[in-house]
C-alpha cells in the first residue's frame, strides 16, 4: 500500500491560506531563493513556524495562569488566546520572510545587474537564438552565482521547452531585480514584434548605466551627509554634557549626577549612534557595491 508524500494534501490549505493572505507569495518564495516554490516553502519552514510558534505560547501562558491561580474557564481562557496569538503571529511571520528577503536581493542584484546582461548580450552577439541564449547562460552560473536563482528557474522552464516569451514573462515576476525585469519584459515584447534582441539588451545597459552613476553620485551625497550628522554629534555631545555638568553643579536635580550624564554619553548614546550609522552607511553603499 502506497504511503502520502509527507508534502501531500495537508499542505494545500496551508498554501491557500498564504496565496490569500499574500497573493503575490508564490513569487516572493521563488524571487527570495528560500525555496523552489511555495510547497516546498510551506512543508520546510512553515510548518515548523506555525507548530512552534502555535505550541509556545500556550507552554508559557500555563505556569502563569498557574501562579495567577485562575479559575479553570480563565487558565482555559487565557491558553486558547495564546495559542490564537501565536498562530497569527506565526502567519504574519510565513508571509513577512518572502518579503523581506525578496526586497533584501533587489539591491544586490541590482548592482550585478550589468554581468548578468553583458553576457547575455555576449551571447546573442554570437548568433544563439534567444532560447539558446538562455540556455547557455547556465555555462556561467559561476560568474552569474547571484542569479542562481533565476538561471535555474530559466534553466528548469527551458528545459521542459518553454516558450521564451513565458519564460522571460515568468522571470519579470520572480526577479527583485528592476533592471531584470525591464530587460525581460522588453525581451518578451521583443519576441512577440520580431525586434532586434540584442539591441534591446544593449539599451537596456546603457540605461542601467547612465542609472548607475546618478546612483553613486546619489548614494555618494547620503553617505557624506551621514558622517557629517556623526562627526557632529561627536563634536556636540562632550560641549552638551560639559554644560550639563556645570549647570547640575549651580543646580543640582536629585537622583542625576554629572557621572551618570557622562556614563550615559560614553557607553550608551555614542555606540548607538555608531552603530546606527555604520547600519544606515552599509545600507547605502550595498546599493552600488560591484
Amino acid at each position: 500500500m502506497s504511503r502520502r508524500r509527507p508534502d501531500g494534501l495537508h499542505l494545500e490549505p496551508l498554501c491557500g491560506l498564504l496565496r490569500r493572505l499574500s497573493p503575490n507569495i508564490d513569487y516572493l518564495v521563488i524571487g527570495s531563493g528560500m525555496a523552489r516554490g511555495l510547497r516546498e516553502y510551506c512543508a520546510r519552514r512553515v510548518t515548523l513556524i506555525l507548530v512552534s510558534m502555535t505550541l509556545l505560547p500556550p507552554l508559557l501562558a500555563v505556569p502563569v495562569a498557574v501562579k495567577l491561580r485562575l479559575g479553570a474557564a480563565l487558565e482555559a481562557l487565557l491558553i486558547a488566546s495564546a495559542a490564537a496569538t501565536g498562530f497569527m503571529a506565526s502567519l504574519g511571520l510565513a508571509v513577512g520572510l518572502p518579503a523581506f528577503s525578496y526586497t533584501s536581493r533587489a539591491d544586490y542584484l541590482e548592482a550585478k545587474f550589468h554581468v548578468f546582461a553583458s553576457t547575455l548580450a555576449s551571447l546573442l552577439a554570437g548568433g544563439q537564438n534567444l532560447s539558446e541564449a538562455l540556455e547557455g547562460l547556465a555555462r556561467y552560473a559561476d560568474d552569474l552565482k547571484e542569479f542562481k536563482v533565476e538561471i535555474n528557474y530559466i534553466t528548469l522552464m527551458t528545459s521542459l521547452s518553454q516558450d521564451p516569451t513565458f519564460i522571460l514573462s515568468e522571470l519579470a515576476k520572480i526577479t527583485p531585480s528592476s533592471s531584470l525585469k525591464t530587460l525581460a519584459d522588453s525581451l518578451a515584447k521583443g519576441v512577440a514584434t520580431g525586434s532586434d534582441l540584442l539591441s534591446i539588451v544593449r539599451y537596456q545597459l546603457e540605461t542601467y548605466t547612465s542609472y548607475y552613476y546618478s546612483l553613486v553620485d546619489k548614494v555618494t551625497a547620503s553617505v557624506g551627509s551621514l558622517l557629517e550628522m556623526f562627526l557632529s554629534i561627536g563634536m556636540i555631545m562632550p560641549i552638551m554634557v560639559t554644560i550639563m555638568g556645570i549647570l547640575f553643579s549651580v543646580y543640582p536635580i536629585h537622583g542625576i549626577s554629572f557621572v551618570s550624564l557622562v556614563v550615559l554619553a560614553i557607553f550608551i548614546l555614542m555606540p548607538i549612534l555608531s552603530f546606527m550609522t555604520v547600519v544606515l552607511i552599509d545600507n547605502q553603499v550595498s546599493k552600488v557595491k560591484l
